[in-house]
Parts: structure tokens; C-alpha cells; sequence
């Protein structure tokens, strides 16, 4: 089957997911601090807000700013969102301003490391940095906060959909990035086409590096324990799956495959069920580019739940 993922589920422990939520934070802490911060490229987010605040206040490091809007948003996410969003994102937002301090402290200007410059270059290497950062904590469940929760908040509170939600919010930093850009409008515009071009390569990086190119992936799982899998997976993402009858060619044992549709960022969670439910179920992901019939995203998923729908999609 071209461009099939095969493999057997690989149990993940705890020490690996922490160690991989912390070198992605990692990994965006350095193409933040050695690349976008002293290219004054702002990109959205709880840091493209702190480095707006350092434009008034150059005494105040950046790394307090980042902790000081990190702060705020994870108050509003345990306001709005509840406690599960707060618990979800207090690792990455602390840990990111963390790592700021850490490089002031050791590099406290980076731009006289590297000279003058090259925006474009900057774009590129912030952009495949920060995608790889964010890939990865997503990859392993995690969040790195910020504008992340201004963004659920404006999409659980309106009626935009969730790309909207993504365009109002990091386009009204980046122009705010703009209009105070300390040298002139003229060049705040030139940064902020250039910042566009940040967020669209970190989020393709990211994106590749989470699953694949695509939105969507068909899993399909061969199991012996096909009930279990489909009540875990239904009791958390309220994801159906087609049942098929099959049978192994080598040793002509019976076994079922389940087939479902989910999204990127649901992935890590069907792999920890399949891991705790059956280690020895043999499993491949494909792309799936195109869906037609009843299936729905996890928050269109959950909102039917909520509204006494019980039946869930993608049969």
C-alpha cells in the first residue's frame, strides 16, 4: 500500500514523554532566542506579545514578559477551558520562559554571535526549528500554551471554526507586531510578511513531523481484542471504527481489523490506548486526503455528545 506507515506499537514511557516534551520546548526556546526575538520577527503567540512589551520596556527581559503573558493565559484556560486544558498546558508554558532566562543568562546577546542578520535565512531556520519543537510536544500529547488558549477560548465562545479562530488571533499579534516595530511601519510590514512565512513553514514541519503531510489518517488496527480497543477509543475521542472480519495468512488464525479516521492531533492518544489495551496489535497509518460520509472533527465530536448524540461517527 503506498505511503503506508507499518508498524507494531511501541510502548511509550513516561521518562521518554516528559524527555520529548521538554527537548521540543527546547528546540522552540532556541529558534525563538537565537533567531526570531533578535530578527524582531514577530509570529503571534505569548512570545510575539512579549516581545512587543520589551519594545517599551528594553530593561525587562524577555523571558519575564513570556512567563508574565504565559501566566495570564493559563489563568484564562483554568477560567474557561477548565482544569484538564490548565493541567494539559502548565508544563510548556513554564518551561519556555524557563529556557529563555537560561540562554539570557549564558548568551546574553545572541545577535553579536551572528552578526547582521539574514531575514531570510532567519524565516527558514526559525521556521524548521519551531515547527520540529512543536511537532514534537504535540507528537507525545503535550501543549506549549500561550495563544494556544486564547484560541480554544475564542473558538469555544464564538461561532468561528477553529483555522478562524487560529487567523484572528496570530494575525491580530502580528500586526499589532507591526504597527510597533521600532524602526518605522515600512519595515514593520517587511517583518511581518516575513513572519507569515514563519508560522506557514513551522506548521507544514510540525505537521510532517506529528504523523505526515496530512490532516487526516486512516488507522487501521488488527487485533484480538477489538472490543476493548473500540470502548477505550470511544470513551475517549467518541470515535467509531469499521469492524472487518480477517485472517492471518501465515498462521490462518482469526483476528479483526478496525479501520477509522481520526485527526493529527488525536493520534498519540489511539497509540497509548492500543499500547495499554494490545501491545501485539499490529497496526499501519495511511493519508487520508479525501472523506466523504458521515465523520466529524474531535470538537464537532464532542459537541454531538454533548447535545444527546450518542452515536458515534465515522462507522
Amino acid at each position: 500500500m503506498i505511503g503506508a506507515k507499518r508498524f507494531f506499537i511501541r510502548k511509550i514511557g513516561r521518562f521518554e514523554q516528559y524527555g520529548s516534551l521538554v527537548l521540543g520546548v527546547f528546540i522552540m526556546a532556541v529558534a525563538y532566542y537565537f533567531f526570531i526575538i533578535p530578527s524582531g520577527l514577530v509570529t503571534g503567540g505569548a512570545t510575539g506579545l512579549a516581545m512587543i512589551a520589551g519594545r517599551y520596556f528594553p530593561a525587562v527581559p524577555i523571558s519575564f514578559f513570556s512567563l508574565a503573558f504565559n501566566t495570564v493565559f493559563l489563568i484564562l484556560g483554568l477560567l474557561f477551558l477548565g482544569r484538564r486544558e490548565f493541567t494539559k498546558t502548565l508544563l510548556g508554558s513554564l518551561l519556555f520562559p524557563a529556557f529563555l532566562a537560561l540562554f539570557e543568562l549564558v548568551i546574553a546577546h545572541p545577535e553579536e554571535y551572528f552578526g547582521e542578520q539574514d531575514l531570510m535565512l532567519v524565516t527558514l531556520y526559525a521556521g524548521m526549528l519551531v515547527g520540529a519543537g512543536f511537532g514534537i510536544v504535540c507528537k507525545y500529547g503535550g501543549s506549549t500554551g500561550g495563544s494556544d488558549i486564547a484560541i480554544k477560548i475564542v473558538k469555544k465562545y464564538t461561532t468561528l471554526s477553529l483555522s478562524k479562530a487560529v487567523y484572528l488571533v496570530e494575525a491580530s499579534i502580528i500586526i499589532l507586531g507591526a504597527l510597533t516595530f521600532p524602526t518605522g511601519i515600512n519595515d514593520g510590514i517587511l517583518t511581518a510578511l516575513y513572519a507569515i512565512v514563519v508560522v506557514f513553514l513551522s506548521g507544514r514541519v510540525s505537521d510532517s513531523i506529528m504523523i505526515g503531510s496530512q490532516s487526516k489518517e486512516a488507522v487501521n488496527i488488527i487485533t484480538e481484542r477489538p472490543k476493548e480497543i473500540k470502548a477505550a477509543i470511544f470513551a475517549v475521542l467518541r470515535r467509531g471504527a469499521t469492524e472487518i472480519s480477517s485472517q492471518g495468512g501465515y498462521t490462518e488464525s482469526k483476528k479483526t481489523m478496525l479501520i477509522m479516521v481520526i485527526q493529527n492531533a488525536e493520534y498519540h492518544l489511539v497509540r497509548k490506548i492500543i499500547e495499554t489495551t494490545d501491545p501485539k496489535a499490529f497496526v499501519f497509518v495511511t493519508p487520508a486526503s479525501e472523506i466523504h460520509g458521515e465523520w466529524s472533527t474531535k470538537e464537532e465530536v464532542f459537541r454531538r455528545h454533548e447535545d444527546g448524540q450518542e452515536s458515534p461517527p465515522g462507522k
